[in-house]
Order: structure tokens, then C-alpha cells, then sequence
């Protein structure tokens, strides 16, 4: 063996300085980890990015002003319908007013305070309030007057009547509507919901109902 012959067995120079460019066709060694993708060959196109797509527009027009939102008061009937406006609540608690005192200060007049006509007049004004306002009232959301101006009072939840005794509750709750100088029952000409303060008390809203 000559000076400098690497021994018998020993590694060749092939394997110890490999060649620094591969063959033509095979694979190139894939990126380390983290490098960035290498550019895209002569002549092609780089992938094609998503963008997002513009929202479409939408052609319906916007709610009418004062109508409940889909859904409203969670009423599964379609009975809850727009809220109704001050005009018609104050028609209706008028009518009901009419309905209820006219006989009794007429029946008071006739027979005098003491009298049996007067009698006659305070049972009959106990009685139709118990019926109208918290009976019928409470379990339609009707009165006489409601009826007649065509609202009906609802929970807010549920869009359903809110019973006898709720009912009674509210009118005891309307005396906060009137001892701050009657300003509460005038709420509904600028509150987004039209509601007394009664009302905000409850969870009730008055809405348009057909009329009976």
C-alpha cells in the first residue's frame, strides 16, 4: 500500500464529500423547518388567495315605526301585534271610565248619598270593576273600552294576558303614574315601548287588537 492510499475497507471519497448537485430529475431536499416556501418556478402562477365576499344587500324595507319586532313578547299566536299608541290607551281607559261611573253618580243623584239607589249605585261600580278590569280584563287583555279602541293589555315576556290578580297589581301600581302629578300616565307619548310607568313596573305593554 502506497503513501497516502486509503486503507482496505475505509470510506470512499464519494461518501465522504458527496456531490453538491444532485442528479437531473430527483427531488429537491425539502425546507427546514420554518424557512419560507420557496418561490414558484419560471412561468407559473402564484396560488390564487380567498378574499371575503361582500356582505349582499339586502332589499327590505325598514320596520314602520312603532311595530313590535319579530317575535315580540314571545307570543306563539301572532297575537301580540304593533304597540298601540297613546291616543287609543287613553280612549279606552275614557270609555271604561264612562261605562263604570255614569251609572253610579246617576243612581248617587237620584237617592242621595244614603239612599237606596246610592247602595244600588256602589254595588254596581264594586261589581263591573271586578268584572271588567281584573275578570275580563285579566283573562282577555280586554276591557269594555279596550275592546272598543281596539288594544290589549299583555305580559312583555309571554304576549299573553296577565290574569286577574296581575291585573288588579297593575291598578294598584298606577297610583305611581299619578302622584307624581299624573306625568306617568302621559310615559307612552315618548317611551320606546309606549308604557306607563305602571306599566315598567308590571312588564306589560298595550298592543293593537282587533276590535270586538
Amino acid at each position: 500500500m502506497s503513501y497516502g492510499t486509503p486503507p482496505p475497507g475505509g470510506p470512499s471519497d464519494s461518501e465522504e464529500n458527496p456531490p453538491s448537485n444532485p442528479g437531473y430529475g430527483s427531488a429537491p431536499p425539502p425546507p427546514a423547518y420554518g424557512a419560507p416556501p420557496p418561490p414558484p418556478a419560471y412561468g407559473q402562477q402564484p396560488p390564487s388567495q380567498p378574499y371575503d365576499q361582500p356582505a349582499p344587500y339586502s332589499s327590505a324595507p325598514p320596520p314602520a315605526y312603532g311595530a313590535a319586532p319579530a317575535g315580540y313578547g314571545g307570543a306563539q299566536d301572532g297575537t301580540a301585534g304593533a304597540l298601540a299608541l297613546w291616543p287609543q290607551r287613553a280612549l279606552g281607559g275614557l270609555i271604561d271610565f264612562i261605562a263604570l261611573s255614569i251609572p253610579f253618580y246617576v243612581l248617587s243623584a237620584i237617592g242621595g248619598n244614603r239612599g237606596p239607589l246610592y247602595i244600588l249605585g256602589v254595588v254596581y261600580l264594586l261589581g263591573m270593576t271586578i268584572w271588567n278590569r281584573y275578570l275580563k280584563g285579566g283573562s282577555t287583555g280586554q276591557t269594555i273600552g279596550r275592546g272598543v279602541a281596539g288594544v290589549r293589555l299583555v305580559s312583555e315576556k309571554t304576549g299573553e294576558p296577565i290574569g286577574a290578580g296581575m291585573a288588579f297589581v297593575r291598578d294598584l301600581a298606577h297610583l305611581v303614574d299619578s302622584v307624581i302629578c299624573y306625568v306617568g300616565w302621559l310615559f307612552p307619548l315618548w317611551d320606546s315601548k309606549r308604557q306607563t310607568l305602571a306599566d315598567k313596573i308590571l312588564g306589560t305593554v298595550v298592543v293593537v287588537a282587533p276590535k270586538a
